[in-house]
């Protein structure tokens, strides 16, 4: 019986003992684990370069496609030519994506010669994690900008803007299903500030591409801009889905993985636009269009070249914001920037003696605070 008790007062000891060490080390681990384990550093200012990007980006692309469009006046176009140049828009959109083999390549590099510990961004799991969702999200963005392009030629631009500026409604419920993401009062106010960005934007719109009263159709232009809104809003999700699953196989994100996935993305949807371009025969049309643009051959191929460009920083702006905090934000940037994009055609165009009204003013001010409400709320989250 002696025995017997000394062993049980020995155990209880070993207990006592113990469970505060453990605790303390289960402590440690889970600080280290929270604190270092996925930490994006320096998130300002990758943000705020980021939403430089877009703005940048989706700026000069539009200010191009207004140009492109008013000079092969599609006035003189009829009922077979309504939708010339749809596959070709949407080649532009993504064909540009070898330029960022450049900044890729530096990124990895950097990351080497740092000696990052032997789990990086740019470990082979986490790249075949990218590859394997890259033909999803690029079958996306072909059908994006091609049903884009087709619904902005057969509606009137502003209707076009008006159902497009849905996807603000999509891309939290995708949001919501696919990444589990959790909405409080801020994100949602910057939502409503947002939709109603979209919607004074959609009032004061115009477009060089813009159809006339015997082209406009409204049963065959509004149902691929409503798809055109759902599939950006599944790229930006499904997106935010792989950089969630990389989450788990690296110690450390790179701002690499957004390259790599803007670039294995862009590679599928450029080849799927190039076999669209070649079905519906718009090969024949580039030649004539060179020859038939009023600015001449030099000016088109410019112009071609340049919104190729914009094109992929505008994306590398769009992804790299839902790398650094979310789809949603990425999502409301994008729908915010519009303004800014329709007042800098006021500058550069004259479409319909389309000028800067109470509804652009209305609409940058709305923008402002959307982007400040969501901005606010993620800062409140980093301070806690």
């Amino acid at each position: 019986m002696a025995k017997n008790h000394q062993l049980v007062q020995t155990k209880a000891q070993e207990k006592i003992v113990h469970i505060p060490i453990n605790m303390e080390h289960d402590s440690t681990t889970l600080i280290n684990q929270t604190g270092n384990s996925n930490q994006k550093s320096n998130h300002w200012p990758t943000i705020i370069l980021c939403i430089v990007f877009v703005i940048t980006g989706q700026s000069i692309d539009k200010i191009l496609e207004n140009f492109y469009y008013d000079q092969l006046q599609r006035m003189d176009y009829n009922s077979n030519r309504q939708n010339d140049g749809v596959w070709t828009q949407s080649l532009l959109q993504t064909v540009g994506f070898p330029l960022l083999l450049v900044p890729l390549y530096i990124f990895t590099t950097k990351k080497h010669n740092q000696q990052q510990p032997p789990i990086t961004s740019s470990d082979p799991s986490t790249t075949r994690l990218v590859l394997s969702f890259s033909g999803c999200i690029g079958m996306l963005l072909a059908g994006h900008g091609s049903l884009s392009g087709k619904g902005k030629l057969d509606i009137p631009f502003r209707v076009f803007t008006l159902i497009y500026t849905t996807q603000l409604f999509f891309t939290p419920v995708f949001a919501a299903f696919i990444n589990k993401t959790k909405f409080n009062r801020w994100i949602i106010i910057s939502l409503i500030l947002a939709i109603a960005t979209g919607t004074l934007t959609s009032f004061s719109s115009s477009f060089g591409g813009k159809p006339d009263k015997t082209e406009e159709s409204y049963a065959k232009g509004s149902w691929p801009a409503l798809l055109s809104g759902v599939y950006f809003s599944l790229v930006l999700c499904t997106i935010e889905n792989v950089f969630r699953r990389t989450e788990s196989t690296t110690r450390k994100q790179s701002f690499s993985s957004v390259f790599l996935v803007v670039i294995s993305s862009s590679f599928v949807a450029t080849v799927i636009s190039v076999v669209g371009l070649l079905i519906y025969g718009e090969k024949h049309d580039l030649k004539r269009e060179m020859n038939e643009f009023l600015k001449g051959k030099g000016a088109y191929v410019m112009t071609m070249v340049v919104q190729a460009v914009s094109w992929q920083i505008y994306w590398v702006g769009i992804v790299g914001l839902v790398f650094s905090v979310s789809s949603v934000l990425s999502n409301v940037i994008s729908v915010i920037t519009s303004p800014i994009v329709s007042v800098l055609v006021v500058i550069f165009f004259n479409f319909m003696n389309d000028e800067f009204d109470v509804f652009k003013g209305v609409a940058l001010i709305t923008a402002a605070l959307s982007a400040a409400a969501y901005l606010y709320r993620f800062h409140k989250e980093n301070r806690n």
